[in-house]
């Protein structure tokens, strides 16, 4: 009878079932915060591996725009020096080889750069491309990390206040988490 009496006794001191109910609760509620981490992690660095894409396509769209402008400038300057040889005119043979050579070399530059222009046109339309879907990703992202941040919380709160319903819904918001997370790798 002493061993039965000691075993209970051991009971009442630990808390008995609810003390041991409490501890399969804090054991979930660690398996749950661990994995949930695991994936918090892993949706940081996709969501500063999107910001740094969204950096790097919106500087390239930036760099080709101030190509494509520099060369709108020559043609424009090509232009105008053109227009201004052809107005002041000249009489002599050296004023009409200057207006002469203006005008072609207007129309090389402009020959010349227009295949450019539409090339540096097509980059600066892929640069805006890459930095919007990369702006989108890094959204996504950033709300599955705030859904697996709360799930973490929330499980730590179910351990505090003993209510398994919260580590339930922790649980759930964690897998909200994973499914964005999914969404925004997919993308």
């Amino acid at each position: 009878m002493e061993a039965h009496e000691a075993l209970k006794r051991h009971e009442e001191i630990a808390g008995g079932d609810e003390h041991a109910g409490i501890s399969g609760l804090a054991q979930q509620a660690a398996l749950l915060v661990a994995v949930t981490a695991a994936f918090l992690a892993i949706a940081t660095f996709l969501g500063n591996t999107a910001s740094n894409e969204f950096i790097t396509a919106e500087t390239k769209a930036a760099d080709t725009t101030a190509r494509l402008e520099a060369n709108d400038t020559k043609t424009t300057i090509a232009d105008s020096d053109a227009v201004l040889l052809r107005a002041i005119g000249g009489t002599t043979r050296e004023q009409k080889a200057a207006v002469a050579k203006a005008v072609a070399l207007e129309a090389r530059i402009t020959e010349r750069l227009a295949p450019i222009d539409r090339q540096l046109a097509e980059e600066i339309e892929t640069d805006h491309h890459d930095r919007d879907h990369a702006h989108h990703q890094h959204l996504i992202f950033g709300l599955s990390e705030v859904a697996l941040e709360i799930g973490i919380v929330l499980a730590g709160v179910a351990i505090l206040a003993r209510r398994r319903w919260l580590l339930g819904v922790g649980g759930m918001v964690a897998v909200l988490g994973v499914v964005l997370l999914g969404l925004g790798a997919l993308s």
